[in-house]
């Protein structure tokens, strides 16, 4: 194995040993990588545990697909592949479902460690413990030195070791102090990085810490031990590194839409697009697969029916409204949006949440679509998709208004994620219609 894992309980004992015994953390000489060193440090940073980009625009970049297969051509001798935080998806079920392949797919990848952020923590205790759980299952370290639960045990790692190119590296991280969930705390982070650095000898000292570039420099300051930063809670991607003493900072987020490089001692950083023209990895497409068929077959909050409430409308479908509306619904019917969860089939997207909500009408809303529903009509993007439920509407004979379409509801789904290329005017004129 590259990399060998400290024990938990023996970094916890050493930790509070050094809090006992009033340690002076901040003396320490700095350690610097010899110059020598052509070992590669690979990472990426605020994934949300995407495989791929949603694929309902040509030219999207991004995806754990992409990305592996960048891995598998790296020198596992000489590479450090790191994830910084923002690799889960979120709290619902179905997206901790993904969560749960995603990092199965990262330890498949051979990453050698992830670090936390503010949107894990606030994840809470209880979410964020399965995936530890899951991660150490997979034998993928999941390093953080100052956060905690409730009981005061720390979650995750608060020091690995990692070996390439004939370097043993210790390997740590942080999030930002006032990052919170239920039942997790986090504290100084220069404070926890300094009583880490006091437990390592000569190795150098990484560390995967969410935070601004601003707070990375004032840790980089106040550590001066620390080797080298990775950063994830930033805006755009380090075009070189950054020098504070003898620190070098590094950083990018992007969505995992880069796959972010850096060779020890260069003065540049290199990142690589993750766009469509890239090879996949096939391992790591049988897991989607997998994913969605799983997502397919589980029962899901979001297939739980909502009561109409008394006096709201309801969903009446797009054959209601083709009875007056004839040239709308002429165009409506001419349009991808008639079809728009047949075009998720091909990709195996069928049943997945994250998909349905801009593909029918109405998910999860009372009287909307779910993925039980057998009223076909509204398992497309209809009419009510950007007019809002008709049936008062229909009642009325037409007398009870519904909202106008507008940019923005447009936007709702054509968002600059799932469509990067939106544009009104051009989109409009594609389902261009009069009442």
């Amino acid at each position: 194995m590259k990399r060998t894992i400290f024990s938990a309980l023996f970094a916890v004992t050493a930790l509070t040993t050094l809090l006992t015994a009033g340690a002076l953390w901040f003396s320490f000489q700095p350690v610097a990588v010899p110059a020598t060193s052509a070992v590669t440090v690979a990472w990426a940073a605020q994934t949300a545990a995407r495989f791929e980009p949603c694929g309902c625009s040509a030219g999207m970049n991004g995806g754990l697909l992409r990305r592996a297969a960048l891995l598998a051509q790296e020198n596992q001798a000489t590479t450090l592949s790191f994830e910084g935080g923002g690799w889960s998806a979120g709290a619902a079920d179905h997206l901790q479902l993904r969560t749960t392949a995603y990092l199965n797919g990262l330890a498949a990848a051979k990453v050698d460690a992830l670090g936390l952020s503010r949107a894990e923590v606030e994840l809470g205790a209880t979410i964020l413990h399965q995936h530890l759980a899951t991660a150490a299952t997979a034998n993928l370290p999941i390093v953080c030195a100052n956060v905690v639960d409730s009981s005061g045990q720390a979650v995750g790692l608060p020091l690995i070791q990692v070996q390439a190119g004939g370097i043993t590296y210790a390997v740590t991280g942080v999030v930002s102090s006032d990052a919170s969930g239920a039942g997790l705390r986090a504290s100084d982070p220069a404070e926890a990085i300094a009583r880490v650095a006091a437990t390592i000898g000569a190795e150098p000292l990484i560390v995967l810490a969410d935070l601004n570039v601003e707070a990375l420099s004032e840790l980089a300051r106040a550590v001066p031990q620390i080797a080298l930063l990775i950063g994830s809670d930033v805006a755009a991607p380090s075009q070189e590194p950054l020098s504070v003493g003898r620190t070098r900072i590094i950083y990018q987020a992007n969505h995992g839409k880069a796959h972010g490089s850096w060779t020890w001692q260069e003065p540049r950083c290199h990142f690589t697009l993750l766009a469509d023209t890239l090879p996949e990895d096939p391992a790591q497409r049988i897991r989607v697969t997998a994913l969605q068929q799983l997502i397919a077959t589980t029962p899901l909050a979001a297939d739980q029916r909502i009561a109409l409430p008394e006096g709201q409308p309801g969903y009446s479908g797009p054959s209601a409204c083709s009875t007056c509306h004839v040239a709308a619904a002429t165009a409506w019917k001419n349009s991808r949006h008639a079809h728009s969860h047949q075009a998720l089939i091909p990709r195996g997207y069928a049943a997945d949440p994250d998909c349905l909500r801009c593909h029918v009408t109405g998910l999860g809303k009372p009287d909307g679509w779910h993925r039980t529903d057998t009223r076909s009509e509204l398992g497309v993007v209809s009419c009510e998709s950007c007019h809002g439920p008709g049936s008062e509407h229909v009642a009325s004979g037409g007398k009870a208004s519904l909202p106008p379409a507008s940019p923005a509801t447009c936007v709702s789904c054509h968002d600059a994620e799932n469509s990067p290329k939106f544009d009104f005017a051009t989109y409009w004129s594609k389902i261009a219609h009069g009442k």
